[in-house]
């Protein structure tokens, strides 16, 4: 029986859209390729936390009342 792939679209105009894809585009993904993957995510969440982390010690410190000299 064959099965068919399909994928809901997350952002843009047809968010929420399922669309099938075709058996040809979808390939096998190996386990050390997902390790990868999921390093590569991890990293990226770290360097986002630390960007945020700035940006709220900027916030912060440029919304201090500037002292009168």
């Amino acid at each position: 029986m064959p099965s068919s792939v399909e994928a809901v679209i997350i952002s843009g105009p047809r968010r929420g859209e399922i669309v099938q894809i075709a058996d040809e585009t979808v390939v096998e993904v190996s386990d050390e390729d997902i390790v990868a993957l999921n390093a590569a995510l991890d990293d990226l969440l770290v360097a986002i936390d630390r960007v945020a982390t700035e940006m709220r010690t900027t916030i912060d410190t440029l919304s201090k009342p500037v002292g009168k000299s």
